[in-house]
C-alpha cells in the first residue's frame, strides 16, 4: 500500500510567504510516502520543505518561475503500484478543463488510470473515460475555491481511494 499526498497551486511566496503548517502535518499524520506536486509552486522554495515529508514527484504550472520550469517538466506520467499516474498542472478557463486534461495525454491516454492536475484552485474530482481525474485544490488560495485544500491518496495494488483535507 502506498499513500500519497497530493498538492498543487502552493503560490509561495505569493499567497502565502510559507506552507501552511496544516499541510505539513496532514501528510504526516496520514504518513504519506510520496508528495505529488502538481505545479504552480512559483518558487523553489517549499521544494525542500516537502521532501523533508516524502520524496516529491512534480510538475511545473503556469505561474512558476524559470528556475522551477528547469527543474520540472511540464507533465509525467508514474506508475505506482500498479497504477499509471498522469501529473499536469493544466491550463485555460473552466470550461473544457477535464477535456484539456486528457487531451494533454492523448499518448498517454490508454494506459492512465489517475490524472492529478491543478490551476483551478478548487478541489474536485471526475471519473472520465475511465480515468479519474484529481484537483488536491490549493492549500495557500481560496479566490476561485470554496476551502483550501489538499488531497491524501491511498493506493493497494489496482485499488485507491483519496480524500480531501481542509487547510485553515
Amino acid at each position: 500500500m502506498r499513500v500519497i499526498g497530493l498538492i498543487s497551486d502552493t503560490h509561495i511566496p505569493n499567497r502565502r510567504k510559507k506552507l501552511p503548517k496544516e499541510v505539513i502535518k496532514a501528510f504526516k499524520d496520514a504518513k504519506v510516502d510520496l508528495i505529488i506536486h502538481a505545479g504552480d509552486f512559483e518558487d523553489l522554495s517549499i521544494v525542500s520543505v516537502l521532501e523533508k515529508i516524502a520524496p516529491l514527484e512534480a510538475v511545473h504550472g503556469n505561474m512558476c518561475h524559470h528556475e522551477v520550469k528547469t527543474r520540472f517538466p511540464s507533465k509525467k506520467v508514474i506508475e505506482i503500484e500498479n497504477l499509471t499516474l498522469g501529473i499536469t498542472h493544466g491550463n485555460g478557463g473552466p470550461s473544457g478543463y477535464f477535456e484539456r486534461l486528457l487531451d494533454s495525454f492523448k499518448n498517454d491516454i490508454s494506459r492512465l488510470d489517475i490524472i492529478i492536475s491543478g490551476h483551478t484552485h478548487k478541489p474536485e474530482a471526475k471519473l472520465l473515460n475511465g480515468i479519474q481525474i484529481i484537483n488536491p485544490g490549493s492549500p495557500t488560495d481560496k479566490y476561485f475555491a470554496p476551502r483550501n485544500t489538499v488531497a491524501i491518496l491511498e493506493t493497494d495494488n489496482k485499488e485507491f481511494q483519496f480524500r480531501y483535507v481542509n487547510i485553515k
